[in-house]
């Protein structure tokens, strides 16, 4: 495998290298993610990329990470923060916790990291003692849309800010609007747009926001949240049977919301340990995919009567349990990271455990595929690119990358790689031969 770059851990000082700014590609033909993907959605600009699935479009990615395949363009120390990065093409935005009153989010430019504005809020706060290890800063992933960058804070304040000055365009206080309690855990999950809203999971449920004015459009209250804990899940909007649903993930139910008024189609109890289902439900078919700490992996199928009524077959059960890291999903595979912290390659279709890998990925693993290769960042800095494949693990090369916690999502566009470890950003830019 390959060498530490020593030269380039990401949150250290560095002389600048040269480097080479690939543009975003767009492939077709046998790559079956890059005929997905449009040039336009090439920017990663919310929670888990364009898709919200881990999943790109670029150019053939190369063999190695090691030697001179991973250049570093810059490296910029900031304040603590979880929160992923994202980008639009010209600047980089991420978010930091001043203190435990104050959050802030600020822009670098992309091809310099200089900091191009810096806006603050009051929003910071320590989570209970038994999780304090982990930290309290901030960590939501922004949503970038239509120039606009939507931040959810520790407190679940969600501000509005311009993205071109980040000049604050609104902002609420969500426990205050809601009429609930402020979560013990504080602000996780990472905003969605649609439809002209906001939809993010807090105050103990789903709200939707007018993207424009912040106000209040629906809220749907968790079944099981009566404690009003919010959950560490993040919504995503899939069409199942030919009807558009957002689906959330609460402490301990899977459920399908109508978009247009949060009305629930349909729940099914997912038990987890202490309410801890924390991964992105993940479509697979006309199926859905999950798996928690302290339980299992699940299939469901919800389907529709000719009533109009929804129910809910749960295809198949594997004893596998899952953790924080959202799977891939690469035709009929899965790739799942544990919380043994083995990863594993899931049959979707029978539920069949293919391969578990012989070394662990850490405690968390933010993974990004192009559909034929796949990168896996663990929270530790190490960094392993695999091969796709469902017969066996194939490591092809692996690298640290830094020196510090990368709990923060990898993102990646084009050929090059944003990372955000605990107190510093930094971009690699990707090269090897046969990439130019």
């Amino acid at each position: 495998m390959g060498d530490i770059l020593t030269r380039s851990n990401c949150g250290e000082d560095y002389p600048m290298f040269p480097f080479l700014f690939f543009f975003l590609v767009v492939l077709v033909g046998q790559n079956p993610i890059a005929s997905q993907v449009r040039a336009s959605e090439m920017h990663w600009n919310q929670w888990r990329g364009p898709q919200r699935t881990g999943q790109v479009a670029s150019e053939p990615w190369p063999d190695k990470l090691s030697d001179d395949a991973l250049v570093l363009r810059w490296s910029q120390s900031l304040g603590a923060s979880y929160s992923s990065p994202v980008m639009d093409g010209q600047r980089v935005y991420t978010t930091q916790s001043l203190d435990d009153q104050t959050e802030e989010a600020l822009a670098l430019d992309l091809m310099t990291g200089e900091v191009r504005w810096k806006s603050s809020w009051a929003g910071g706060m320590k989570v209970p003692f038994y999780a304090r290890a982990n930290g309290s800063w901030i960590r939501s992933t922004p949503l970038l849309h239509d120039g606009y960058l939507y931040v959810l804070g520790m407190q679940e304040t969600l501000v509005c800010l311009r993205a071109m000055d980040g000049t604050v365009v609104w902002q609420r206080h969500l426990p205050e609007v809601l009429k609930t309690q402020e979560s013990d855990f504080g602000g996780v999950s990472s905003p969605l747009f649609h439809d002209g809203g906001i939809v993010l999971q807090a105050g103990g449920g789903v709200v939707k926001l007018s993207a424009s004015s912040g106000e209040l459009d629906w809220f749907f209250k968790a079944s099981d949240g009566e404690d009003n804990e919010s959950p560490f899940s993040s919504p995503m909007l899939f069409e199942l049977h030919g009807v558009p649903q957002l689906i959330v993930l609460e402490r301990n139910r899977l459920c399908g919301l109508n978009p247009q008024n949060g009305q629930r189609l349909w729940s099914v109890q997912v038990p987890a340990f202490r309410g801890m289902n924390i991964l992105t439900p993940t479509q697979v078919g006309s199926g859905l995919l999950t798996a928690t700490y302290g339980g299992k992996t699940h299939l469901f199928e919800p389907s529709q009567s000719e009533d109009g009524n929804w129910q809910v077959n749960q295809k198949w059960i594997q004893n596998f349990q899952g953790y924080m890291s959202s799977p891939l999903v690469v035709g009929s595979h899965a790739y799942l990271h544990g919380r043994s912290g083995r990863m594993v390659c899931l049959d979707t279709q029978a539920g069949q455990v293919l391969w578990t890998s012989s070394e662990s990925f850490g405690k968390y693993c933010s993974q990004v595929t192009n559909g034929e290769r796949m990168l896996c960042l663990s929270h530790d800095g190490n960094l392993r690119l695999l091969k796709i494949n469902p017969d066996q693990c194939q490591i092809m090369d692996e690298t640290r990358v830094s020196q510090e916690e990368t709990w923060a999502h990898l993102a990646v566009a084009g050929h090059s790689l944003i990372l955000r470890s605990l107190h510093s950003l930094c971009i690699f830019d990707w090269k090897s031969q046969g990439v130019q």
